[in-house]
């Protein structure tokens, strides 16, 4: 079975904008995740009907999923990435995830 195909097995989804939205759910309800990030130039982005969903890019075929993140400083970095990673991944059949730490914030500082 090839990635795409896992993708929407375990998603019952083909529609990877409505995948984009949930992982988007998932990941800022992390209680370490302080915001999405699109990276410099705003790369990690997928383009929904009107708008665009910053930071976070449902790759196509054997593509990783993509997920920029700002973490709060109150947990190890590392654990945090793991347990995203790990969240995503199954959401996803399984599929390669990479998560790109962007920035740290404190709580309570604003962009």
């Amino acid at each position: 079975m090839r990635k795409d195909d896992q993708v929407q097995a375990s998603t019952g989804s083909a529609d990877p904008a409505a995948l984009a939205e949930r992982i988007a759910a998932t990941v800022t309800a992390h209680p370490a995740v302080a915001r999405l990030d699109g990276g410099m130039f705003g790369a990690v982005a997928t383009y929904l009907p009107g708008r665009r969903l910053t930071g976070v890019r449902v790759g196509e075929g054997d593509e990783p999923v993509e997920v920029g993140v700002v973490l709060y400083l109150d947990r190890p970095i590392p654990d945090v990435v793991r347990s995203l990673r790990r969240e995503v991944s199954g959401m996803c059949g399984g599929a390669a995830v990479d998560i790109t730490v962007a920035d740290v914030a404190l709580h309570g500082e604003t962009e």
